[in-house]
């Protein structure tokens, strides 16, 4: 017998067992006191200090409060033996929820456990005879947990499946071309030194000097560098350096260039950014002395990455977002009538069509964001440290690169596409997949609109 035919036998046994005066207690008692409930759950879960880091207040109150209302009122006011399939599969449904957005099950528990005390002292003073209370008290354990024991087991083999991709995102990210990424992050680190040098040397006042965490460089290693090296003691080093050239160095020359006084103190301080940023690049280049040079992990036709690492990558922005209190969004890019193309010119020309697609997506991202082979003729970009309305201008300046250009078919023919974009920022939920599939309703919508546009999403979806 599976889990789930052993768990729907329980719940079936356990509704059968409880009297029609022990279900119409429980249901009316769920539905006058169900807010009450959902309010001890969602303050526990708040007092923990990781779970304050996943979950705030405002997204509980509006959103999370209701969901978790509804789930108490649907197992003790769901008594047809036919409802027991749906409801093992919806306790399924929430434990990957929680597995996906890294809520620690021994919370959601400790949470369980709060509510079966409250529904059991308001049991014991509900005034019904003393048969009926004991009833319901053992229909309120023997439910609620069936319930978690579904959610635990499936949140386990979630947990464990992110594990998995986990380690093999760390084992690609080790074989990834090391003497190639290296230089192109010599040249992006190079490129900030010469912005700073310009900006000092020329002596402006107006404007600010460039950040190196806001640099190309800088976006690499706050959001690439941390997977490529999680352990390694050298990338924490050129995060206390770039940290202290942007906190500290870079607003004393500014205001060295503001006070227009002797420019001794000013080369004084210029000298001290760069003194860091060659340790930066020392540390840079030794984080990739130990990188193995195997490709691994990438879409054979575009070389781009695989949904293999999708989730883990997102699961990392979303924490990193958090965090950092910065925004981020998804682009989805669909091309338009792609079947077309593939039937009017054969397969050789559809593949040709998504490998020059794949090298505009890669000209025009930052070397901080990532971009994916979603899978056929889409493709998603992770755009991280941008606002919604900058990511759109992202979207809007992929489309028309795409629109621009044209791409050689057969017999000298050539073709031009155009794509579709949705457009999904992060809005502080920690499910990924409710991410995604925003994302993904957003590209419906540019598609129902007539295609060959971006359509930024702004309205999320209720949970």
């Amino acid at each position: 017998m599976t889990s789930d035919a052993r768990a729907q036998t329980l719940w079936t046994s356990a509704m059968r067992q409880a009297s029609p005066e022990t279900r119409a207690l429980l249901s009316g008692l769920v539905k006058k006191h169900g807010a009450r409930f959902a309010d001890l759950f969602y303050q526990h879960l708040l007092e923990d200090d990781d779970a304050k880091t996943l979950l705030s207040q405002d997204v509980v109150s509006r959103r999370l409060h209701a969901v978790l209302k509804k789930w108490i009122e649907d197992i003790f006011s769901t008594w047809d033996p036919e409802k027991v399939p749906e409801l093992v599969a919806s306790q399924r449904t929430i434990g990957v929820v929680h597995g996906r957005s890294n809520i620690r099950v021994e919370l959601v528990l400790h949470g369980a456990s709060l509510i079966k005390s409250s529904m059991t002292q308001a049991i014991l003073n509900s005034g019904q005879a003393d048969m009926i209370r004991m009833e319901a008290i053992i229909a309120t354990y023997t439910l609620i947990d069936l319930a978690i024991g579904v959610m635990s087991a499936q949140y386990s083999s979630v947990y464990e499946q992110a594990a998995r991709k986990d380690e093999s995102y760390r084992t690609f990210a080790a074989t990834m071309n090391a003497s190639l990424e290296r230089e192109r992050q010599r040249t992006a680190l190079f490129d900030w030194e010469n912005q700073f040098l310009q900006g000092t040397l020329i002596g402006r006042s107006e404007g600010r000097l460039p950040g190196i965490c806001e640099s190309s460089f800088g976006l690499w290693i706050r959001h690439k560098a941390t997977a490529l090296f999680p352990n390694d003691s050298e990338l924490v080093v050129i995060n206390s350096c770039m940290e202290r050239i942007d906190s500290q160095l870079l607003p004393a020359c500014q205001r060295e260039l503001a006070a227009h006084d002797d420019l001794i103190d000013l080369r004084r301080l210029a000298g001290k950014v760069l003194a860091e940023a060659k340790q930066i690049r020392f540390l840079s280049d030794t984080l990739f002395d130990n990188l193995i040079h195997v490709e691994a992990g990438r879409d054979i036709l575009t070389q781009l990455l695989n949904r293999r690492f999708m989730t883990t990558i997102l699961s990392r922005e979303i924490a990193l977002s958090r965090m950092s209190g910065k925004p981020f969004s998804l682009l989805l890019i669909d091309i338009d009538h792609f079947k077309k193309i593939n039937n009017e010119h054969g397969h050789d020309a559809g593949d040709r069509v998504l490998q020059h697609v794949a090298n505009i997506l890669v000209s025009n991202i930052r070397s901080g964001d990532f971009v994916f082979r979603f899978g056929g003729e889409e493709f998603l970009i992770i755009c991280v440290e941008l606002s919604p309305a900058q990511s759109l201008k992202v979207a809007e300046k992929i489309r028309g690169a795409i629109e621009a250009e044209s791409i050689p078919a057969s017999q000298g023919a050539r073709l031009r596409v155009t794509v579709s974009i949705g457009v999904a920022p992060h809005d502080g939920h920690p499910d990924y997949q409710r991410l995604i599939d925003r994302v993904d309703s957003a590209l419906c919508l540019a598609r129902e609109q007539g295609r060959n546009r971006s359509v930024l999403e702004s309205a999320p979806p209720a949970d």
